[in-house]
């Protein structure tokens, strides 16, 4: 198999055709089965991505240590590592903790995918996969890991009691401190920020933020709200459950703005 420094970059046919390289979005492959690594290239291919594809954790990191890719689409089953620990080797670099990661898995199971969030995958799809299915993954996870244009919260930050969200430069802080959030766990944070006082129903949130990308389970959108807390220390208290209904923001004590 051919080093991930020279060769496993390919050029899609939008490239070919006139499109500029900044109009690409570089998706980097992991997955130690050749077929099914050539199964995910073809498909993003098709799509229009520009890829990077490795066979290894280790040619991952190799390939990681450069210029971050746009997204990482990782098997959970590598020759050297598992997927997971490659979740969090990205997710604990400075270089690549906001690169959207979605994870395969040989498991429909929701404990498989909620491993796969706990290590800091944004999205998990269970494989065999539609070729379609797979290529709307990779482009829902990447909306989510940027303002959404002509957002008012693109430019305004948003501040409620101790949290400070800005959308534009996807940094959360809490009492100042930054929290590093993953894409999906920023967006049910803006989402309930956006709204104080107002009680989302899982259902409703589920269907805001995976809108056109296939269905979720209830307990997937509770593992990204128990990273949240868990994240936010001792400001957990402010993304309050609301039994039988969701989550919303609580009410702040008096003394807070």
């Amino acid at each position: 198999m051919p080093s991930s420094r020279d060769s496993h970059h390919r050029f899609t046919a939008s490239q070919s055709d006139g499109a500029t390289h900044d109009d690409v979005v570089r998706v980097l492959v992991v997955d130690s089965d050749p077929a099914g690594r050539q199964e995910i290239c073809q498909a993003l291919e098709r799509s229009g991505f520009e890829l990077l594809e490795t066979g290894s954790a280790a040619e991952a990191s190799e390939v990681l240590r450069g210029e971050p890719p746009g997204a990482v689409v990782v098997d959970t089953l590598l020759r050297d590592q598992s997927g997971f620990a490659v979740c969090r080797t990205i997710r604990e670099s400075p270089g690549t903790k906001d690169v959207p990661i979605l994870m395969l898995s040989r498991s429909s199971s929701d404990m498989d995918r909620i491993l796969a969030l706990e290590a800091g995958a944004d999205d998990v799809l269970a494989r065999p996969f539609f070729a379609r299915e797979l290529a709307l993954r990779v482009r829902s996870v990447l909306r989510r890991s940027g303002p959404a244009p002509g957002s008012a919260r693109e430019t305004e930050p948003l501040d409620y009691g101790p949290l400070r969200l800005d959308e534009l430069r996807r940094s959360v802080t809490a009492k100042g401190k930054p929290v590093d959030l993953t894409g999906m766990e920023f967006a049910v944070l803006a989402l309930l920020m956006s709204k104080p006082g107002r009680a989302f129903t899982r259902e409703e949130i589920l269907a805001d933020l995976w809108s056109g990308s296939g269905a979720r389970t209830l307990r997937v959108l509770d593992t990204h709200v128990k990273g949240i807390r868990r994240k936010l220390g001792e400001c957990a208290w402010v993304v309050e459950s609301v039994h039988g209904v969701g989550y919303r923001l609580a009410g702040l004590p008096q003394n807070d703005p």
